[in-house]
């Protein structure tokens, strides 16, 4: 409906003891203008909202959050069911990841799993007053993510702690600035301005004698945000220049936490 498009679906989803609930009542304590909590689709999921600067943000499943039962294959099944189901509702989703195991195969699934269906993302290094500290832990921190997960740059980072509520308040602001990217379309003027200066740096290389031409640019969707590029080949475009073309979009416009995804078509 009408007055939906202005509220901001966030869910946190991470491995199991990452801090999930304690993060969700930080935030909820931190903004106490609980508005409403509102028994979702599956008997015990909640979804709890807070106005936040006049904006509405509602939190997906919190209710999720809580152990489903003692059997643990079971907690497992329903865990990455429920993350799946958080994620496919939510308009961005942080992935919050335990400061002191580090980012996990699991952590890394999630986060393709958010990329693929096109959500925007935050990544929230959780416990992170239990890391001691120099003046580089940061930095080498989000060095051993990326050996892993290529991508990182793409997205905030966020380092927090949900006990000492250390930058809680960042959690909303940065979820709210990604959502508002997420929002705006690029025009077709300025992509494709930029996509001629792009192409001009370093043009399809040719492939089985074919000269590949891109002739035209334009985003055909927000909110999973799809950029159309017609091509004369479509099919024959390496994967290497889709991910170069991805990159040249990305320092040219604002798209940090915003997942897209580049459709080439004939």
């Amino acid at each position: 409906s009408r007055n939906n498009e202005n509220v901001l679906g966030l869910s946190i989803v991470g491995m199991p003891n990452v801090g999930k609930s304690s993060l969700t009542n930080a935030l909820l304590n931190k903004n106490r203008s609980i508005v409403s909590t509102t028994a979702g689709t599956t008997r015990d999921s909640i979804d709890a909202s807070i106005k936040w600067y006049g904006n509405k943000i509602n939190l997906i499943d919190t209710a999720g959050l809580r152990k489903l039962s003692k059997i643990k294959d079971k907690i497992e099944y329903y865990s990455t069911l429920r993350t799946k189901s958080a994620i496919w509702r939510s308009k961005i989703v942080l992935v919050l990841i335990d400061a002191e195991k580090g980012f996990t195969r699991q952590d890394k699934s999630i986060i393709d799993e958010t990329i693929k269906v096109g959500k925007g993302l935050v990544i929230v290094i959780n416990k992170w007053d239990l890391i001691k500290k120099n003046n580089d832990t940061m930095g080498q921190y989000i060095k051993t993510i990326k050996s892993q997960f290529k991508l990182i740059d793409y997205y905030p980072i966020l380092f927090v702690s949900a006990l000492t509520k250390q930058r809680i308040n960042k959690v909303l602001e940065v979820s709210w600035q990604v959502y508002r990217r997420m929002k705006t379309r690029i025009t077709t003027k300025a992509l494709n301005s930029k996509m001629i200066e792009i192409l001009k740096l370093k043009p399809p290389p040719s492939e089985k004698g074919k000269n590949i031409k891109i002739k035209y640019v334009a985003q055909v969707s927000s909110e999973p945000n799809v950029i159309a590029l017609y091509s004369n080949y479509p099919s024959l475009i390496k994967t290497s220049y889709k991910r170069y073309l991805e990159n040249s979009i990305r320092k040219n416009f604002d798209l940090k936490g915003v997942s897209i995804k580049l459709s080439f078509r004939k």
